[in-house]
């Protein structure tokens, strides 16, 4: 076990250091930021196992990357997504049932195949692409060769398979039903290898590392206002998906204030506003109200938007702090059709 011994001490001092990522003076996080920091960094463990050591191309499933405790990427609060390995030499089959979510894709990514932040997008399908049955049952095929209905490229350097499924009140709907299988055949699987799990373990901490490097988020994002909104670039690397417009706006609110948010939103499958802490990840949506949508949104007479970011509740179209004092307010339009504007922001007192 000589390799994999070493590779688990090469992982044991990648998360040695890790915790400098966001101790750095110049992260200028606050307390409650680093403490975030050392608990995202058990999600990251947790789900560095989960990815890269039970995971396999050749035999994939998918498996969930957020829930209400474990957060990661990026994660929204209207949205469930699953990851999976995959290789672009394979051809994978995707069976599922579509019920009644506002939105559905399955977005490749390339790159390296060690755990390493994806360089592009290969291939993004949604729900728009997809032929699915009346009762909503679909099955789509990843190939290198795509020749029918419902067949799409997989391009050589696919690493990782991500699903989105968005809903306008996820606790009150129905996840879709959804499956993987490689239909490449594939001998019986035997045991793994000192090399084998060597190199997963180097995939995990390739992983883990990478990670940390993008999260936090800068702090030398302008305090209370919104940065411009901007499209995600297949060519851009990273987990993002091109059928999203992203905006971001870092508060800070004493407890005598509130932010108060005016936008109008072009037409758009989903939009919506959350609050994340600078790893990330959602706030605590199962005790706050920190998320605001489309379809929960009150609108103006205008048509246009109103929204109040506040510790304690604001009317109309209230979004939680949840307890904290400093974070991200994050926005995102998927298929808009047109870019939005940028969210206009005022501090007032009660």
């Amino acid at each position: 076990m000589k390799q994999s011994r070493e590779a688990l001490h090469e992982f044991l001092d990648v998360i040695r250091d890790a915790d400098q990522t966001f101790l750095e003076p110049e992260k200028c996080l606050d307390e409650q930021g680093k403490v975030d920091g050392y608990q995202h960094l058990f999600h990251l463990l947790q789900v560095a196992v989960e990815f890269y050591l039970h995971n396999d191309p050749l035999r994939p499933r998918f498996m969930l990357l957020a829930d209400s405790y474990r957060k990661l990427y990026g994660d929204n609060v209207d949205a469930v997504y699953y990851f999976s390995q995959v290789r672009g030499d394979q051809e994978y089959v995707i069976r599922g049932r579509r019920f009644d979510s506002c939105y559905l894709s399955f977005c490749l990514y390339g790159g390296d195949p060690h755990g390493e932040l994806a360089d592009r997008v290969t291939l993004n399908i949604n729900h728009r692409d997809i032929a699915f049955e009346k009762d909503g049952s679909f099955e789509i095929k990843l190939t290198p060769h795509p020749v029918g209905r419902n067949e799409f490229l997989i391009a050589a350097d696919s690493v990782t398979l991500f699903s989105r499924e968005y809903f306008f009140d996820r606790q009150a709907s129905r996840e879709s039903i959804l499956e993987i299988a490689n239909v490449s055949p594939q001998p019986p699987a035997l045991p793994l290898t000192d090399e084998q799990l060597a190199r997963r373990i180097r995939t995990m901490a390739m992983f883990f590392r990478c990670t940390t490097w993008i999260a936090p988020l800068p702090v030398v994002f302008p305090i209370n206002e919104f940065l411009p909104p901007f499209e995600f670039d297949a060519e851009q690397g990273g987990w993002g998906t091109v059928d999203n417009v992203y905006c971001f706006c870092r508060f800070r609110l004493r407890e005598n204030q509130y932010m108060r948010i005016r936008f109008r939103s072009p037409e758009a499958c989903y939009w919506g506003l959350q609050t994340w802490n600078f790893f990330m990840q959602s706030m605590n949506y199962r005790d706050f109200p920190v998320c605001i949508n489309k379809k929960t949104a009150l609108p103006e007479a205008d048509g246009s938007y109103v929204v109040h970011l506040s510790h304690w509740p604001k009317e109309p179209n209230w979004i939680s702090t949840a307890g904290y004092c400093e974070g991200i307010l994050f926005g995102r339009w998927l298929l808009a059709e047109e870019m939005p504007e940028t969210p206009r922001v005022e501090i007032l007192d009660w």
